[in-house]
Order: structure tokens, then sequence, then C-alpha cells
């Protein structure tokens, strides 16, 4: 156990630099000069150390960088505006003083994964290396801590890594003597090597199996690789290819016997989606993600190259629409907090996913009972109409919230009087509608065939064959009703547009009430009197949750709005019709200039405010929701941008490729710090 603790503090040292899930590599410093070897040690004149490159080991799937650690850190304390420590003073925390002072954080760290095969299946083994400032200083101050154990090549393991004690000599030979602490040395199987590298010297650490596998690498040939991004990582599928084409014919049975479903249809979809999982890995040729961090923010860019387009997964990547977004963004909203367009793509593509869902519904239906001629419309309604409208071209979606309606609800839920359970629930209701606020979703079909789909709703639930079945299911009163509805007043919208009302029905409050008389009863009541039968509590209707669905003719086009006030979502639908006016349009909103350039498969944007609204959906509505985000730094309003576009079949992809990038600000960053701390 002290060894894998001991490994848990070096293996960590790289993502606690970068602040990144995988630790990448980095080029070492310079040669430093032979010097004469520690006293204890050899190193045979005959043998000069080689620090030419090698090939690349069997079953590499991932290498990385992480370019001047120090600077991320420095980047990270100015985002933060903490007394965060330096890169030495983590190392130091994670490790000891030695290792503190001999390894050079402002060259790269470097990490690489293989995979082998055994009886287990497929073994991931890793280890990454960081370089120091000197060859000789580092094999010096590193003996007066740790034993050392001469290798080939100039190579020395460097024995109990991250434990604190005091100096154990090399031994003569190079072999370290026995003691009763070496009954816990590398019991884990990990530990450090210190190998001269192709320039200077570097530190690898990992599982023993690696660190015998991965050591010339990481010191020899990883080194010269050289990435111009301050973060560098890379995906390369083919050495897992041939082992899980092995468990293919395995994978569908364990994943319905852990479902422990005999449904065909359950059976059908596991079975489709393990075969995308397996033709996603054969299609992929590398993915790679390099970021930019620097004290302005973070640029990241992911590339996933495939050599071909046998899923439907490479196939929708690659897929080549790209043009500027759709008029419709730029005329959402002014205060959206949450957008996003598609370009779309052959609706062919869905057709079997939509089948393997038509098939899951009937079975699940049938299983619950539902007459047959009921499955059948249900069937038809959702998954032959409703999924064709979001799979059949061009798609834009915003959302957003009225702050001012947000922050009267909240200061209303906040003067609720204790104890008064009717006056908190309406007031929670209120902040809930509003945490909810609009969203807005065009089509690229006209209203004449998405508004007769939400008027068919009513007209299925109000089915008496549908409703009979319902009602086995539940009570009356806890059913949802279902209406068409006239559009919501106060809002001009076109004459075509169709509103379906969802009502869903809440249980009642029960007030116990607090039980004063009661003890005071006790006490003027004559004695041999018995007490008082307690008083039934007493009910508190509480209003149903009511969900409002439009569908606003725009053009050719057709925007399905929906949210909980009905006015708000009606006026905002209104708002982005290509007819108003678009002074408060988010085409007038500042720092969208990515958005506006090149060619794009589709795009958008987010911001602090809008997700964290849509988090606090998952827990109970309050005050203090619209409170946090009302205090951060830049009140969660800066965007996070992020875009897709699809490159053609090239030389290096044979399938086309698929590139993306997020750009997150400094102002971003300061909002996620700010909201974090205040959890």
């Amino acid at each position: 156990m002290p060894a894998l603790r001991r490994s848990h503090r070096v293996l960590t040292l790289p993502l606690v630099l970068a602040g990144a899930s995988v630790a990448a590599c980095g080029s070492p410093p310079p040669v430093a000069p032979a010097g004469k070897p520690a006293p204890s040690a050899t190193v045979a004149k005959d043998k000069p150390i080689d620090v030419s490159p090698v090939p690349e080991p069997p079953g590499l799937v991932v290498v990385g960088r992480v370019n001047k650690p120090d600077a991320i850190v420095a980047a990270v304390r100015a985002w933060t505006r903490l007394p965060l420590p330096s890169g030495a003073d983590l190392v130091r925390s994670i490790a000891d003083d030695s290792v503190a002072e001999v390894v050079d954080l402002s060259q790269p760290i470097d990490g690489a994964v293989t995979v082998g095969l055994s009886r287990r299946g497929v073994d991931p083994i890793y280890a990454f290396s960081v370089a120091v400032k000197s060859y000789d200083e580092a094999k010096a101050k590193l003996a007066a801590g740790h034993r050392l154990i001469a290798g080939e090549n100039g190579q020395f393991k460097v024995e109990g890594l991250g434990r604190r004690r005091g100096p154990q000599p090399i031994a003569p030979g190079g072999r370290a003597p026995s003691s009763s602490d070496d009954e816990d040395e590398d019991d884990d199987g990990e530990g450090c090597v210190l190998a001269p590298a192709a320039q200077g010297a570097r530190l690898v650490c990992g599982q023993s199996a690696a660190l015998e596998a991965l050591v010339p690498y990481l010191s020899r040939t990883l080194p010269r690789e050289r990435w111009a991004s301050d973060v560098h990582v890379e995906v390369r599928p083919e050495p897992v290819r041939a082992p899980l084409q092995e468990l293919r014919a395995s994978l569908p049975v364990l994943a319905r016997s852990l479902l422990g479903s005999q449904s065909p249809a359950v059976r059908e979809l596991v079975d489709a989606s393990l075969g995308e999982v397996m033709d996603i890995v054969n299609d992929a040729q590398k993915l790679s993600v390099d970021a930019q961090i620097a004290d302005s923010g973070v640029v990241a860019t992911t590339r996933f190259d495939f050599q071909s387009t046998t899923s439907l997964f490479a196939r929708l990547l690659t897929t080549d629409r790209g043009d500027a977004p759709p008029a419709a963004f730029w005329h959402l909203p002014g205060e959206t907090d949450l957008a996003f367009f598609g370009r779309g793509a052959d609706p062919k593509l869905f057709d079997r996913p939509r089948e393997l869902l038509a098939n899951l519904m009937l079975d699940a239906t049938d299983s619950f009972g539902m007459p047959e001629a009921e499955q059948r419309a249900v069937k038809d309604l959702v998954a032959d109409r409703m999924l064709a409208l979001f799979t059949g071209g061009p798609g834009v979606y915003g959302k957003g919230f009225d702050e001012a309606a947000l922050e009267k609800a909240s200061a209303q839920l906040a003067a609720v009087k204790p104890g008064d359970l009717a006056g908190e629930a309406e007031a929670t209701l209120r902040v809930g509608e509003q945490i909810v606020g609009w969203h807005l979703y065009q089509v690229s079909e006209p209203v004449a065939k998405v508004g007769p789909i939400l008027k068919d709703w009513p007209a299925l639930w109000n089915r008496p064959a549908f409703a009979k079945w319902a009602k086995t299911k539940s009570t009356a009163t806890a059913l949802p009703r279902m209406r068409v509805a006239p559009s919501p007043a106060g809002v001009t919208l076109p004459k075509d547009t169709v509103h379906l009302e969802i009502s869903i029905p809440r249980e009642d409050l029960l007030d116990h009430g607090g039980g004063g008389a009661g003890a005071a009863d006790s006490v003027s009541r004559p004695p041999g009197k018995s007490a008082p039968k307690p008083a039934a509590p007493k009910k508190i209707a509480r209003k149903p949750v009511v969900v409002h669905v439009l569908a606003v003719p725009d053009g050719g086009a057709t925007w399905l709005a929906f949210g909980c006030d009905a006015k708000l979502v009606a006026q905002k639908a209104a708002a982005s019709l290509a007819s108003a006016p678009d002074a408060r349009s988010l085409g007038k909103a500042p720092n969208m200039e990515v958005l506006r350039e090149g060619k794009l498969n589709g795009g958008g944007f987010a911001t602090v405010r809008g997700v964290g609204l849509l988090m606090a959906l998952a827990g109970q509505p309050s005050s203090s929701a619209f409170a946090k985000l009302a205090a951060l730094p830049h009140r969660g309003a800066d965007p996070i941008l992020f875009t897709g576009r699809a490159e053609a079949p090239s030389a290096a992809a044979k399938g086309g490729a698929s590139v993306g990038t997020v750009r997150v600000s400094r102002a971003v960053i300061e909002d996620i710090v700010k909201l974090a701390m205040s959890q």
C-alpha cells in the first residue's frame, strides 16, 4: 500500500500541473556534460550512451504532451486570483524535496499508454516523463534520498520515490542492499527511472511493465516530436481493433444478460448499438486534441480523422454541408443564453435509428398492456412523424429566461413567512417556471405539417380506448391533461399558430399544524377526561405544472416554442420571426465573431448562466439559484463558443475528417471559479 500511495502521488503530477485529464509529453533540456559517474555506479567506457530515436512501441494507443507546465500553473493562478503554489511547490507536495529540486517544469511533460493482450482481455500500461535540469545533478540529489540501481545505457531505477527518508547510498555494482524497508518496495509494480534523453535527461515514471516498454521511447523518441499547442493528446485506435473484433460476438450476449431483458426490440437495439461502437473504432484513424492555455483563456481543438465511413457516427461527422449559420440563428433573442445550429444530414441516415426506436416503443407499450391500435397510433405520432421533424434538415435551437421575472419570483419566495406551506408552494412554482424559461427550436418543415402533430396529441390522449387504458395505470386525478388552446393573450402571432397546453397535476400538501393547542389543553383538562382526537391534517391543493408548446410559422419553416410561462414563450417566438425587428436580436450581440468565420457544419455557444439554470432544474428551485448567478463577476453572460466543420477525404484521412473548436474566455473561467467556490 505505501508503494501504491507513492505511485499515486507521482502519477498525479502531470494532472495537477496541467489541469487536464491526460498527462502529456515534451522536449527536454540541453545535454549536460557526461562528467564522472557516481562513485558507487560505473558506466562502461566502451559502451557510450545511446540517445538515438527508437521505433514506437507496439500497442501504442495514447501519446500526449503538456508544454511548459509552470506557465500553465501561472495562467491558472491568474484566472483564480488565488495564491496557488508554484509548479515546484506542487511537485514537493506530491513527491519530495529531491524531486522538486531536479525536475524542470519549464519543459514539457510527456506521456504514453500502450495496450497488450492477456487472459483478462486488453491491459493498458502507462508512463509519463518529465525533464530534469541536469543528468548528473539529478543523479546526485536523488541518490541523497533514494536508492539508485544502475541499469543499461546510463539508466538508474529510483526506488522509494515520493517517500521522505534519509540518504541511501547506491550499492556497489548497482545493486541495493537488502533491508526491512524493502518489503513494501514496488509491491504495486510501479516506479521511476532516470534516463539519458535526446536532450539532457528525463525522469520516467509508471508501471514496471510500462517502464520496460516505454522508457526508451519517452526519453529518446517522443521528445523529438514538435507540437505547437500547450496541451496535445493523440488517441490511436489501431491496437484495440483486433481485440475488440474478437469480443464482438460475446459483447451483445453479455450486455443483454446485464439488462435482464428478453425483448426482441431490446436485443436488436443492443446489438445495433454495440455494432455501431465497433464500426466507429474501425472507421477512426486518429483523434487528436490540442489546447492553447493563456491568461486570456483556453482554445481547444479536436480533430477526428477517419479511414472509412461505415458507422453512422462517421457519416454524420464527415457530411460536408458547411455554410454560414442560418439566418434564424441570428434572429434569436439577444438574451439567449444557450444556442446551437446544425446544417443537417441526409434524412435517410436516420431511417435505421428511427426503426429501432419505433420497435422499442411498440414493445414497451405492448408490455404495459396498451391496445394494439393505440400502440400503432403512438408509434406513428412519435417515431414516424415527430422524430422526422428533427432529422430532416437544418435546425436552430435557443433558450433563455426573463431575468426580471426570475428576480421577482425569487424575491417573493424569499419573503414567504415560515410555516406558510401554501404560499411557499405557489412561490416555488413561480420560481420553477422562470428557471425553465423559454425554448425555441426551428425545424425546416412548414406549419401545415408541424401543426397537425401538436393537434394530434390531445386527440390521441382523449381517445376512449387510450383514456381507458391510461386510467388503469394511474388515478384519474393524477393523469396529465392536454388541449389545443387559443394563442396567449397580449402577443401577436401568425394566424396558423397552434398552441398545445399540457397540464400536469401535483399531489396535495398536508399541513399537520404545530400542535400547540393540544399541549395547552393537556394542562387545563380535568382529571380522568380523555384527550381530544387529533385534528386531521389540512390538505393544501397545489396548482398543476402547465407546459405550453407552440408551433409558430416562419416562412417555410416552423418555430417550436415551449416553456411554462405562456406569454413569455409567445413573446420570444414572435421576436424570432424573420419579419420581426432585429435591433435586439442575437445578431447584434458581442463576442460572436467566431461563428461568422468560414463555412460550418454546426456551432453555437453556451453561457454559465444558461448551464447554471439548467442544473438548477435538477434540484429544488430556490431563490439562491438566481442569487448565485447575479453575484458572479461577469454575471455568467460571456459565451463559450463552439464550432464544427467537416473536411474532405485526403491522404491523411481517407474517410474525411471532422474538426471542432471550443473557446473559453477568461471571463467565463472567472465566473466558473466563483460559482464553484460558492457551493
